[in-house]
């Protein structure tokens, strides 16, 4: 196998793949909003109505994020393993078409419980990120598999630059209404289900297989979640660390949900293009910090300072983002929202890859790879329900709240003995990992 001609083919796959994602991502509430407010079936109508919403389509809008989250989180570990006994290429191909089938959908269809299908079908078959990191693992050697694990953090954050951008641009063109669709959105997901597409077929005639035959005839089952909680437990700090990485990432993932929805309610003129904008400077932020802070942060700062650095810079972000006019002020708020982030992130996880045992580290990143799931199950859906509550800021404020109580629970951090201080490189594929 030309493990570079292997490994310059996932990067492209996994560029197109995320391109297409950052398509939908930053015009998905709002979509998902105007599709809440149109007629639909019978149950959604009882349930709205019994919950007595002020806002009901906000709610929705964070049930359609949750339904892929969700199914996501239990079909990644299987699919995980299915491409341990069938290959990559295989596992990849079905999960590049399942996202291709799940944005189509979205665009031939104004229904609610139908673009809750779509996006359960998307989360089914969303392990494309998890197998192509598989893929780039294999044949590699310990010492390079930061530096190629990289190389999807760069596609990623490629794809999540250009794609939101790309996606506010086409659900605000005029060309899908002359395609005889309903609204400019539809567009935007007809191109992503074309470049999920197209990914596949790069994964059909330029990938080559990457798990020999050596590797696969060796390959067991791998621990389940349950499992590799308790034994990440066991390590002293680890209750804290998964605490941290669970309260985080839900505060993290109730302001993703309803940033768009916050935007637009706030100032009128705020459309699916300028949030895509939004989503794009975004992106931008977390490539630079990325692409070179991670390893001055590294040098400079232990893993428990940068964790309590990273929580108070959120907490202060959240709490500001709702109140501060546009422009250059709510701007540069998000610069230590974003930088905060990934700070705090990559500082978790080396901090607890140091108080684990060596033997114990694929259980340990199986733990917070979970525990990070379950946060971006309950913030989307804990955002949008506070939003459709009590207002576009509540989110913001709930979440601020939750990063000092995260921060609260960082104070008690063990300090790791007799452990070699953490190496920019482990915390740069951190990084990596926490936007994957």
């Amino acid at each position: 196998m030309d493990s570079r001609k292997a490994r310059l083919a996932i990067f492209f796959t996994v560029f197109v793949d995320l391109l297409g994602f950052g398509i939908v991502i930053p015009i998905l509430p709002l979509y998902a909003k105007q599709v809440a407010s149109l007629p639909s079936s019978h149950w959604t109508s009882a349930l709205t109505n019994w919950m007595n919403l002020k806002d009901p389509g906000v709610f929705w809008a964070g049930v359609v994020f949750v339904s892929f989250s969700v199914m996501q989180f239990i079909a990644t570990p299987i699919l995980g393993r299915l491409s341990d006994r069938t290959g990559r290429r295989p596992v990849l191909w079905g999960s590049l078409l399942g996202s291709a089938l799940g944005y189509l959908m979205m665009a031939l269809t104004m229904r609610l419980e139908w673009v809750i299908l779509a996006r359960v079908v998307d989360g089914i078959t969303g392990g494309n990120i998890a197998v192509a990191q598989a893929a780039m693992a294999d044949g590699s050697k310990p010492e390079e598999r930061s530096k190629v694990l990289g190389m999807i953090g760069a596609a990623f954050g490629l794809g999540f630059v250009l794609g939101p951008a790309l996606g506010g641009i086409l659900s605000g063109s005029a060309l899908g209404q002359r395609m005889l669709l309903v609204h400019g959105w539809h567009l935007a997901f007809l191109v992503a289900a074309g470049l999920s597409f197209f990914a596949s077929l790069l994964v059909i005639f330029w990938l080559p297989e990457t798990l020999t035959p050596e590797l696969r005839a060796k390959a067991q089952a791998k621990e389940g979640r349950g499992h590799a909680l308790a034994v990440a437990l066991r390590a002293k700090g680890m209750p804290q660390l998964l605490g941290i990485a669970l309260l985080t990432m839900t505060a993290f993932a109730m302001m993703e949900g309803t940033f768009s929805l916050m935007a637009s309610a706030r100032w009128a003129w705020c459309g699916q293009k300028e949030v895509g904008y939004l989503f794009a400077f975004i992106g931008i932020l977390i490539v630079l910090y990325q692409g070179g802070l991670v390893r001055v942060v590294a040098k400079r700062m232990p893993e428990r300072a940068a964790i309590w650095t990273g929580l108070l810079a959120m907490a202060g972000a959240l709490f500001l983002i709702p109140t501060l006019p546009w422009k250059w002020p709510f701007l540069l708020i998000l610069i230590p929202m974003a930088w905060g982030n990934g700070m705090n992130a990559t500082a978790t996880q080396a901090l607890a890859s140091r108080l684990t045992p060596a033997e114990h580290q694929g259980s340990l990143f199986g733990a917070i790879g979970a525990t990070q799931g379950l946060g971006r199950i309950l913030g989307p859906l804990l955002g949008t329900l506070i939003f459709a509550k009590w207002g576009f800021a509540s989110p913001y404020t709930a979440g601020a709240a939750v990063m000092v109580l995260a921060f609260l629970v960082a104070l008690s951090l063990p300090k790791p003995a007799n452990a070699t201080p953490s190496s920019p490189e482990l915390e740069e594929a951190a990084a990596e990992s926490q936007y994957l």
